[in-house]
């Protein structure tokens, strides 16, 4: 009994240890907003065009709202749209505009995707791409604050323009 109340004490030390390495090093690497915004939004693009959702699911808020209108609930098919078409973005001004937890980027946007077999190309004169602060956990214990996409806005006639051949 002495050896497994031992080991259960070493085993509780080293997560100790762990969580408390882990918290010092998210502490002392913190970079500035815009630094991680930016990074935040090119990892995105980059899982997109690679079609794995899971990279850009992590960087969304549960409640995305396009156009002013919630997403919540279409996680599975914006998952599978980013699957199948593997839209090719690029945003050509990534320098957000940070007030408090909200920041903005307003940009033209090129988009490349396949619908249907037919690959297709737009250019979106101005697209604005609200990200907000979101608390979370990480490793289901730290508490850390990461920006994820909230809102995004696409003129109504470019919409239209995308689903038109």
């Amino acid at each position: 009994m002495g050896k497994q109340k031992k080991g259960l004490t070493i085993l509780g030390i080293v997560l100790v240890l762990l969580l408390g390495g882990r918290a010092i090093v998210v502490v002392l690497s913190h970079q500035d907003d815009r630094t991680l915004i930016q990074q935040a939004l090119k990892e995105s693009i980059q899982a997109s065009k690679e079609g794995r959702p899971g990279g850009v699911m992590d960087k969304l808020s549960d409640d995305i709202k396009l156009n002013g209108e919630s997403e919540e609930g279409n996680q599975r098919e914006i998952a599978r749209f980013i699957r199948d078409s593997k839209p090719e973005i690029t945003v050509q001004d990534m320098n957000p505009v940070v007030t408090g937890n909200e920041a903005t980027i307003t940009s033209p946007v090129d988009l490349t995707l396949s619908m249907l077999g037919i690959e297709r190309s737009r250019h979106l004169k101005e697209v604005t791409l609200i990200f907000r602060r979101e608390e979370g956990r990480e490793w289901l214990v730290i508490p850390v604050s990461n920006w994820k996409l909230a809102e995004v806005h696409v003129p109504q006639s470019a919409i239209a323009d995308l689903m038109s051949p």
